[in-house]
């Protein structure tokens, strides 16, 4: 079957690709580059997408050739759906179309909406909110009417105590009795009349809870056919499904909008359709989403969240191209040194703690001399500069509570890609893109707090030296405050994350931790250390 409809040729010399690239981390192919201009120039060219896109969205573009006669072209695909579709022309369709109007998701979801708005009609139905105001009353009531009886009973005794020897006993004593028994009877009135009342709510609600019960059922039952019905190709010609492939993770169930991204898509049409893939690359059109720091033109890698997995399996027994860095790391500098701490002078590349990988890192480092090393903090592994390490579990324990209790000073100094003035503060709550970690987004709901001062020093050629004073210690805080357009809007340079891409900044994340401040934990003496910013 050949897929001509889809597949756009590429006429160029460049040469191709041996191995297909890693999707997770690459440096984008020129072919993948030239494939990417063909595609905004077709989005830009039909006006009906125009506001969607400029609202925000992903791209993809999968370089490919049909062996047999060595033709070179592309396949395009976009994240999710535009105007609602995912079988819009010229691009790949979707690995399971399931928004056909007479299918069957799009008539169990309009069940479930039907149930939704059964839900809400009951919600604000007079009756149920006339009957919790009738029980809120009652309790009301019931509590002002035994507390005065109480008041009664209390002041009657006072009563009693002064009549003692002056009456009967006896009749004290009945009196007494007959109060008791009379407060027992009014709490049993009381309780029942409540109960009463409460019943008739609870009857309203027991039908709006089991409509809820049902919305749920129905709603994780077609979310599960839904992720059965994605089979997910891999070369050799095998199949799983959503379900299958996401069992063996920690999360174990596929996330929402699985299989929907455009690497999955590229490769189950390339796979389908027999072509080999070369190179493939995503591209963000648009505004910058509120919460995330995304570029327009700017190419990233596969989501790891939803696509790791998928793209795991669809890439099963393929070569990858190793696109790891290939440097050589400087030598871990020491500035100072007892037998309770250590301060180093970390370079650029080199991790803190050890990672997944067999990569060596300041504590790794530290390790081969030292019986006892505890991370009080890190530096990204991107970025330079200054980091105390404990050398005793009392030493570590002082420096946490000083990071806990911010009196640890900290001064950052950053090149950012723009121009910024003045000085002042940013306060955007970060936490962690839970479908794309470590990337963070801001969030001003679930977010945690995140404090950051900032204070131009120079700017020239385009470019502006700044010095960061964090307040709180998230992880890419500054990184993120510098690009987020609600902090400085201007990443800074060699952010391949946050900014832009490797070949348009080659250079190292220039984003140096230039002094440090602290006090010693044995000695509670202020230590202060400075560092020559390399950049």
């Amino acid at each position: 079957m050949q897929p001509m409809n889809l597949f756009h040729p590429l006429s160029t010399t460049q040469e191709r690709p041996s191995k297909l690239n890693n999707p997770f981390r690459y440096t984008p192919h020129p072919l993948c580059q030239l494939a990417a201009k063909e595609v905004t120039a077709w989005v830009e060219a039909h006006n009906d997408w125009t506001a969607e896109v400029a609202a925000g969205k992903m791209f993809g573009v999968l370089v490919c050739e049909i062996p047999v006669t060595g033709e070179l072209g592309f396949l395009a695909a976009y994240s999710g759906q535009i105007g609602g579709r995912e079988d819009w022309h010229w691009f790949v369709p979707a690995v399971f179309d399931y928004l056909q109007n007479d299918g069957y998701f799009k008539r169990e979801e309009q069940s479930i909406t039907d149930i939704n708005r059964e839900i809400s009609i009951k919600e604000s139905q007079p009756s149920l909110k006339l009957s919790k105001s009738h029980f809120q009353a009652l309790r009301q009531q019931a509590e002002a009417a035994l507390a005065d009886y109480k008041q009664m009973m209390a002041e009657a005794k006072v009563h009693r105590d002064a009549r003692r020897g002056l009456v009967d006993e006896a009749e004290l004593i009945r009196e007494s009795q007959y109060q008791k028994a009379e407060y027992h009877r009014m709490k049993v009135r009381w309780k029942q009349t409540i109960e009463e009342a409460e019943a008739q709510v609870q009857a309203q609600e027991e039908v709006i809870e089991q409509l809820k019960k049902e919305r749920k059922r129905r709603s994780d039952a077609l979310q599960r056919w839904l992720f059965d019905q994605f089979h997910m190709l891999n070369p050799q010609g095998d199949e799983r499904t959503l379900t299958e492939i996401f069992a063996p993770t920690p999360q174990r169930v596929p996330p929402a909008g699985a299989g929907e991204c455009c690497a999955p898509k590229l490769l189950q049409y390339a796979f389908a359709h027999g072509l080999k893939p070369l190179c493939m690359a995503e591209f963000w059109m648009g505004r910058s989403p509120r919460m995330e720091v995304r570029h327009h033109g700017q190419f990233y890698p596969a989501c790891r969240g939803k696509c790791k997995p998928i793209l795991e399996w669809m890439l099963k027994g393929m070569e990858l191209e190793d696109d790891s860095p290939k440097t050589t790391l400087p030598k871990l500098d020491i500035v100072f040194e007892d037998n309770h701490l250590i301060v180093v002078d970390k370079p650029s590349g080199l991790l803190s703690v050890p990672g997944k990988t067999d990569e060596p890192s300041v504590k790794s480092i530290l390790s081969t001399n030292h019986s006892e090393v505890y991370m009080v903090h890190r530096l990204d592994q991107d970025t330079s500069g200054l980091l105390v390490v404990a050398l005793t579990k009392e030493a570590y324990h002082h420096l946490q509570q000083q990071f806990l209790h911010r009196t640890v000073r900290k001064k950052y100094i950053a090149l950012l890609e723009g121009i910024v003035e003045g000085s002042g503060t940013i306060n955007l709550p970060l936490r962690p893109d839970l479908s794309d970690r470590p990337r963070q987004v801001v969030d001003h709901e679930h977010g945690r707090q995140a404090v950051t001062d900032y204070s131009v020093l120079s700017s020239g050629h385009g470019q502006t030296r700044i010095s960061l004073t964090p307040h709180t210690g998230r992880t890419h805080q500054l990184r993120m405050h510098c690009a987020h357009e609600q902090g400085l809007s201007t990443p800074i340079v060699g952010d391949v994350l946050y900014g832009h891409s490797i070949e348009d900044n080659p250079q190292r994340l220039c984003l140096h931790a230039a002094s440090l401040e602290f006090v010693h934990p044995a000695t509670e003496t202020s230590m202060s250390f400075s560092s020559e910013c390399p950049f």
